[in-house]
């Protein structure tokens, strides 16, 4: 028995190109097993090249940025894919605890002003904290709100 394929995200047009940015996760479980399998195009912001060399040549990658959030742009994202970029979909996955609150708030307003205004979402799965207060991690230099 086959059931028929599930649209993912179904506030999105199905017949309309889908744009989304997929900060920090390498070709894993997000990009290759959810992103490249619902979008025409993914670009991907990750600052550790030999984590994003597996993406040179894979089809549906557009643009692999290797800077930090806080150092990526969307001049840096219309230079390389093209003029007046709006994505669909930016999904943030175990990175925004390495920036401090001020960074956070800025590459949140980064990406809102690339975000189709139409009914562009912006996911963010991080770990919580269950402590009153922030939980710093001195092995990877993150932070657990």
């Amino acid at each position: 028995m086959s059931l028929p394929p599930v649209n993912p995200f179904p506030s999105f047009d199905a017949g309309a190109p889908f744009s989304p940015a997929n900060a920090f996760c390498s070709i894993g479980r997000i990009t290759s097993g959810l992103l490249l399998d619902v979008a025409e195009q993914v670009d991907v912001i990750e600052p550790v090249a030999k984590f994003t060399a597996k993406l040179q040549g894979v089809a549906g990658v557009r643009d692999v940025f290797n800077v930090g959030l806080e150092g990526w742009t969307p001049a840096a994202a219309e230079t390389a894919g093209g003029d007046g970029l709006v994505y669909d979909l930016v999904w943030n996955q175990w990175c925004v605890g390495h920036l401090t609150d001020a960074q956070l708030v800025s590459y949140l307003a980064t990406c809102r002003t690339v975000l189709n205004p139409d009914g562009g979402l912006i996911v963010v799965k991080e770990n919580l904290s269950t402590s009153d207060g922030d939980v710093f991690d001195d092995l990877d230099s993150s932070v657990t709100r």
